[in-house]
């Protein structure tokens, strides 16, 4: 219990429900309140006291608040206060991500390149540790899977290959998602992260649906943010899918977004500190690098039209 206020209680907001938040108690804090007795953690449906709409404090899934006014019989409380966040991801909105695993399925759809680059870019514009994880691989062959992997690790990423189909590299993605405390499954739609999560996570069984033959991409059948738990004090976050996020920095930032490219430049610096990395003289960036061209026309576009690429 929060000490200063001996009638609250610590949980964590693990969905939003119109206006509402559903906020998650672990039962042995419930138990410190001899008359009520719980044999797991439970839900409570949440309002918001009006003090934090007068703070501009929003309160977002992943989100750790505090809660008083607990109603045991009809499982109702108020959120009064929100703890500072460790990190921040706007799309998907979720707070307090430790990890953000980028689902992206390498056919049915096919693997785009552009669009795993955004994806990554995003998680690393919010400093938060991005993995990979290809989908669907039990559609290709082992060789023109290990191509994308190999492409990835030059990029400087790390992933898995896995197969909901086959269970191949579930067993492996399971333990790394143990390992951290919040984990987001991110990616375009119809790349199999719902079918991804009900292989994970077996007694939830959410809806999915194929991928249109027409489009030749997926429709959204998650329509918001959830946790999940997926081992003892570790949580996986199902998100809407979305098809092009928007990567919001300053030009001068956006180099450092790419690993590939700070790989370089921890060998050896740029003739001028403000380098964009295009045609200036003394650039030590390698413009044969394979990403190199998606930079410069993200950089041009941030240049260009720089209100939807401004940081807040």
């Amino acid at each position: 219990m929060n000490k200063n206020k001996p009638n609250s209680l610590k949980g964590i907001v693990v969905a939003l429900k119109a206006n509402f938040l559903i906020v998650e108690v672990d039962y042995q804090d419930l138990k410190e309140d001899s008359s009520h007795q719980f044999s797991e953690k439970i839900k409570l449906l949440c309002t918001r006291r009006a003090k934090l709409d007068y703070q501009g404090l929003f309160i977002d899934v992943g989100d750790k608040v505090f809660i008083e006014c607990i109603d045991y019989k009809n499982k109702r409380a108020v959120i009064s206060e929100v703890e500072p966040r460790i990190s921040f991801l706007k799309r998907p909105a979720v707070a307090n991500v430790t990890l953000v695993s980028i689902c992206i399925s390498v056919d049915e759809p096919l693997l785009d390149m552009e669009q795993a680059s955004r994806f990554l870019l995003t998680a690393e514009c919010a400093n938060i540790q991005p993995l990979i994880v290809l989908t669907k691989i039990d559609l290709i062959t082992k060789d023109d899977l290990l191509i994308y992997v190999n492409k990835l690790k030059r990029w400087g990423y790390d992933c898995i290959p896995v197969s909901a189909k086959n269970s191949q590299g579930i067993d492996l993605l399971i333990e790394r998602f143990r390992q951290t405390k919040l984990t987001v499954l991110a990616g375009p739609s119809g790349v199999g992260k719902t079918s991804l999560i009900n292989h994970l996570i077996p007694t939830i069984s959410l809806p999915t649906s194929s991928v249109s033959k027409k489009l030749k991409r997926g429709t959204h059948t998650t329509r918001h943010v959830e946790l999940f738990a997926i081992g003892k004090g570790s949580l996986l976050a199902d998100t809407p899918g979305f098809n092009r996020p928007e990567i919001i920095c300053e030009p001068s930032t956006f180099a450092a977004l790419f690993p590939e490219f700070q790989m370089q430049l921890t060998k050896s610096q740029c003739k001028f500190r403000n380098c964009l990395h295009r045609d200036e003289p003394g650039c030590v960036i390698d413009k044969n690098l394979e990403r190199y061209p998606f930079y410069r026309e993200t950089l041009e576009e941030m240049i260009n039209f720089p209100l939807p690429y401004r940081a807040d």
